[in-house]
């Protein structure tokens, strides 16, 4: 029986929901305290006890909405506190270096995937589509490496950091651009061009209006 199932026969989903989350708690706590005693990222074992514990090994503990719901809030936390953390002065001066690494990140996957998917018979606009897919950077986990080493305020925890944010900002607008594009494959019509630059437009002028507020 999986962890879930004893606690939810003592009392339902709450009793369920808070056991389930005090032993996440323990685990990461204890294994977060191990990596950095061994000299590695908290976040390493705090992601392998959700390997170990979850649907790929043990199965104790499986993802509801509950779940889901703390663990996202567990991310905004995260992202506030690097954001709390981060010279922007830093991030300014090594902005261009930050978007070269950025723009760099994004292209090199696009074309490995390219190639890797001519093995499978992809067609070039699903292995583009992978590509791109797989260009995106976990912002949050950056930080949290960032942050155990104490290297956010320096020139390379800050083009780090920086090529992080400007890696999803381009890849949101090409994942956009290609769920569009995809979705209006077979039906080319002049109003799904006009779709796809005016969402191209949107996104741009989103970023361009946040991001010199930020």
């Amino acid at each position: 029986m999986s962890f879930q199932g004893i606690f939810g026969l003592l009392g339902g989903g709450y009793v369920n929901f808070i056991g389930a989350l005090c032993l996440l708690l323990i685990l990461t706590t204890l294994a977060g305290h191990l990596c950095n005693r061994i000299g590695i990222p908290a976040v390493i074992g705090q992601i392998m006890v959700g390997i170990v514990v979850g649907p790929a090994i043990l199965n104790l503990i499986k993802l509801d909405s509950l779940l889901n719901l703390f663990s996202q809030i567990g991310v905004i936390i995260l992202m506030f506190i690097g954001g709390l953390e981060s010279n922007l002065a830093l991030l300014r001066k090594y902005l261009r270096p930050a978007i070269v690494v950025a723009i760099v990140g994004v292209i090199f996957p696009v074309f490995l995937i390219r190639a890797a998917c001519n093995m499978f018979s992809f067609s070039v606009l699903e292995a583009i589509f992978i590509g791109v897919v797989f260009s995106a950077t976990s912002v949050s986990i950056s930080v949290e490496v960032l942050r155990d080493y104490h290297a956010l305020d320096t020139k390379a925890g800050a083009t780090i950091l920086g090529a992080a944010v400007a890696d999803d900002i381009i890849g949101v607008i090409l994942l956009s651009i290609m769920i569009s594009v995809m979705g209006t494959q077979g039906i080319q019509t002049s109003q799904s061009s006009t779709s796809i630059v005016l969402i191209f437009i949107e996104q741009i002028g989103f970023f361009g209006l946040t991001l010199p507020h930020g």
